[in-house]
C-alpha cells in the first residue's frame, strides 16, 4: 500500500466517526469528503500499477559496496592482495598451444661408388620394393639382374633400388651408382620404370629354345599407322598393345616378356599373345633393356620387322609388314 493511501485511511478514521453524530447535512458532507479521499487514492494506486506494466519490474535495490576491511590494530584498510598473472597463465583458459615439430634436415647426398660397377637399367616399382630388380654389368662385362640384399661384384651388397640409381653397401658405407646420363661418354643406357599394375620381373633358369620354322608373315600396318603419331610424343601409346617386363634366365637378361595391354585386341592382331618373350628384333639378341628400347626407336620408321618370340620354349619368328604391302 502506498504512502498516500495510508494517510487517506488515517483521516477516514479520525473523521469518520465524527461524521455519524453530526446532522443529515453535515454527514453527507463528511460522506462526500470521504469519496473524494477514496476515489483519489485509487486512481493513485492505478496510476502506480499501470507506471509498472509499462515500464516493467524495477531492478532490486544494489548493494551497498563492501565496506573496507583494516588490519587488526590500524586505522587503515589493508592492502589488496595482487594479482598472481603467472597462476592466471597456468590456467590456459584459452587452451594450450602445442609446440611445433622440428623440421628433419633433409639427408646428405650420398658418395658415388669408386668400384668399376655400370648400373644398365632398372626396373622399380612404388609399390613391392623386394620385387624391384637391378641390371647392373662389371666394367664392360655383360649385365646381370640383382635383387635386394644380393652380392654384387667388388663385395659390395645392393642395399637400396630408387628409380635413378642403386645403393649399395661396401664395409658398413653407403654409396650410390647411379645411371648413366647421355653426353657422358658412356654407352646410352635408359631405365625401365614398372607401372604400378606391370608384372613383376620372370627369372627362369636358362634352357636352350627349340629349333623353330619358316616366319610366319603378319600385317600390322593397321596397329603402327594408329601409333606411329602417338609414340614420339606419349611413349606409354606402346603399352595399348602390351606391357613389358625384363625377362631373366640364370641372372642374364634375355628379353621382354610381354603380358596384356590396355587394348586387348592389338595384341592378338600382331600374332602375340601373353607371356611371350621378346628375345630379338632384325637379327639383333635384346641383351640389355637400354639395347632393345634403341631398337624398338630404329624399327618405327622401317617397312618390315623380323622378331624372334620365346613361346612355351620354343623360339618362334615372326615377320612385321609395317608398311602395308608385304615383305620382298
Amino acid at each position: 500500500m502506498t504512502h498516500f493511501a495510508r494517510r487517506a485511511l488515517l483521516a477516514m478514521e479520525k473523521y469518520a466517526p465524527l461524521a455519524l453524530f453530526r446532522s443529515d447535512g453535515g454527514s453527507r458532507v463528511a460522506v462526500a469528503f470521504v469519496n473524494v479521499i477514496l476515489v483519489v487514492a485509487l486512481a493513485r494506486a492505478l496510476a502506480g500499477l499501470t507506471l509498472a506494466i509499462l515500464t516493467g519490474p524495477s531492478l532490486p535495490p544494489t548493494e551497498s559496496p563492501a565496506r573496507a576491511e583494516f588490519a587488526p590494530g590500524s586505522d587503515h584498510p589493508a592492502p589488496s592482495r595482487p594479482i598472481d598473472g603467472a597462476a592466471i597463465a597456468a590456467w590456459h583458459l584459452f587452451g594450450q598451444a602445442e609446440a611445433g615439430r622440428p623440421v628433419e634436415a633433409p639427408p646428405a647426398p650420398l658418395p658415388a661408388t669408386s668400384l668399376k660397377l655400370r648400373l644398365v637399367g632398372i626396373f622399380f616399382m612404388e609399390q613391392g620394393g623386394d620385387r624391384a630388380l637391378a641390371l647392373i654389368a662389371e666394367d664392360n662385362g655383360p649385365e646381370r639382374g640383382y635383387r635386394l640384399g644380393e652380392p654384387l661384384p667388388g663385395g659390395v651388397r645392393l642395399q637400396r633400388i630408387q628409380r635413378d640409381h642403386v645403393v649399395v653397401s661396401r664395409n658398413g658405407r653407403e654409396e650410390a651408382l647411379k645411371l648413366p646420363r647421355l653426353g657422358d661418354g658412356v654407352p646410352e643406357t635408359a631405365p625401365m620404370l614398372a607401372q604400378p599394375n606391370a608384372p613383376e620381373p620372370t627369372v627362369e633358369p636358362m634352357a636352350e629354345p627349340a629349333a623353330s620354322g619358316e616366319a610366319r608373315i603378319i600385317d600390322a600396318s593397321a596397329v603402327v599407322e594408329r601409333l606411329r603419331g602417338e609414340v614420339m610424343t606419349r611413349p606409354q601409346a606402346l603399352e595399348d598393345i602390351a606391357f613389358a617386363s625384363p625377362y631373366l634366365q640364370n641372372g642374364q637378361f634375355v628379353g621382354f616378356r610381354l603380358r596384356q595391354g590396355r587394348d586387348p585386341k592389338l595384341l592378338g592382331q600382331l600374332g602375340l599373345r601373353g607371356g611371350d618373350v621378346i628375345t630379338a628384333i632384325n637379327g639383333v639378341r635384346l641383351n640389355s633393356p637400354a639395347r632393345g628400347l634403341t631398337l624398338l626407336q630404329e624399327v618405327l620408321g622401317a617397312d618390315r620387322v623380323d622378331v624372334r618370340v620365346l613361346r612355351d620354349g620354343v623360339e618362334i619368328p615372326l615377320t612385321f609388314s609395317l608398311g602395308g604391302r608385304p615383305p620382298r
